[in-house]
């Protein structure tokens, strides 16, 4: 595993839901699925979206108390804070998606 959509659709795998083949699932894939949340409703499973080098360039699963659960390159899998002055909360975009 090697992207923040990769692990993404492999932890949904795990529990039976389908987000598509894995060498076709990608940020700009998993954007179009699902139902568009109020960040505000915001509840654990939904997936978060974070512009990085890209619009909706990094993915990962919300936990809840501001925190998410992506594959974070060097460090790997990993619990993040996406708090307002954090690293992932000063990049978070609004995009919220439930599965």
């Amino acid at each position: 595993m090697n992207s923040s959509s990769s692990f993404v659709r492999w932890a949904f795998e795990q529990v039976g839901v389908n987000v598509g083949p894995m060498s076709g699932v990608t940020t700009d894939t998993l954007k179009t699925q699902g139902q568009a949340i109020n960040p505000k409703d915001m509840k654990p499973g939904d997936v978060v979206f974070f512009d990085m080098y890209k619009i909706d360039g990094h993915v990962g699963i919300y936990v809840g108390n501001n925190q998410f659960l992506g594959y974070q390159g060097k460090t790997g899998v990993a619990i993040a804070s996406m708090a307002k002055g954090t690293y992932f909360g000063e990049r978070f975009n609004g995009r919220v998606k439930r599965f």
